[in-house]
């Protein structure tokens, strides 16, 4: 999938974050359940891609071993969507994503071991102070723990997929594993569905929620989500998941902009988000300054 209108790939890299910059906003006013909400966003993004990908005339062939492969990692994008989803439903977006800004912290410790690239001992000091960031938040916000919880639940499942597919781009289209990990994906969610015996109470989204999905499957995960996956091409995975902590910012300003009181938290929260958010905009500056790959 390409943009022939953005050549620059920094600006190709901030434009899918400000599109995934809505999906927490987009959740929140989608009434559905974090597991239908995802059930559906899948099903969407996964035909809209599937017809896409017939009309370039791209072929999705894949050997057996790939394709489990591909289904494998799947899983990890299913899980990653319900702990997202889930931790707004049950806090609120900036809560969310605070708890999200440690996807930095999961990716530099995955990196090295995917990747097979050194360890560096600022990624522990990194770490302890994104730590200890979502501790002040905590101890301010206790009400809403569960959403700093499932929140740093996306991001590890975040981190670990994004980083794979660094090394998955180097053997397969980015359309190919994009519609592959949609598809093992939603037979995650599917399966759990049934295990809970709520798959039979899934019903066809109407209104705005449907609208709603819409915008969220195609444009902010059929578009993005396979953007995301070009473009390591050209970055590598851990520069793509450090800018996509823009995302905790846009999605902060966005929520509060669209939905007001409910989403203004206390002085001791800002003062963690801005210390998280100073330590992942601070951590490539410092890793280039005394990394040694």
């Amino acid at each position: 999938m390409q943009m022939p209108f953005i050549k620059n790939k920094y600006i190709l890299l901030h434009f899918i974050i400000l599109l995934w910059g809505f999906t927490p906003v987009l959740g929140k006013l989608i009434s559905l359940q974090a597991l239908d909400l995802v059930f559906w966003r899948l099903v969407f993004a996964g035909l809209s891609l599937y017809f896409y990908l017939r009309y370039k005339g791209a072929s999705l062939k894949v050997d057996v071993k790939s394709l489990m492969h591909l289904l494998g990692w799947g899983v990890v994008v299913g899980l990653h969507w319900f702990c997202f989803y889930h931790a707004i439903k049950v806090s609120n977006v900036s809560m969310a994503m605070a708890g999200f800004g440690t996807i930095t912290l999961f990716a530099s410790i995955v990196q090295p071991i995917f990747l097979k690239k050194k360890f560096f001992w600022g990624d522990i000091l990194y770490g302890v102070i994104i730590i200890a960031a979502l501790i002040v938040i905590l101890q301010f916000e206790t009400l809403y723990y569960k959403g700093i919880i499932f929140g740093m639940l996306a991001a590890l499942t975040a981190a670990l997929f994004g980083v794979y597919n660094g090394k998955l781009i180097t053997k397969h289209e980015a359309g190919k594993i994009t519609f592959y990990e949609f598809l093992g994906a939603l037979i995650t969610i599917t399966a759990i569905l049934a295990w809970q015996g709520n798959l039979g109470q899934v019903a066809f989204p109407q209104g705005s929620d449907l609208i709603y999905l819409l915008i969220l499957s195609l444009a902010c995960t059929t578009l993005a989500f396979t953007l995301s996956v070009e473009i390591l091409k050209q970055i590598d995975p851990l520069t793509v998941i450090i800018t996509n902590n823009l995302e905790l910012v846009y999605g902060v300003i966005f929520s509060l902009l669209l939905f007001g009181q409910s989403e203004l938290m206390s002085k001791g929260f800002y003062a963690g988000a801005m210390v998280l958010l100073v330590a992942v905009f601070t951590y490539p500056l410092f890793k280039k300054r005394f990394y040694r790959d």
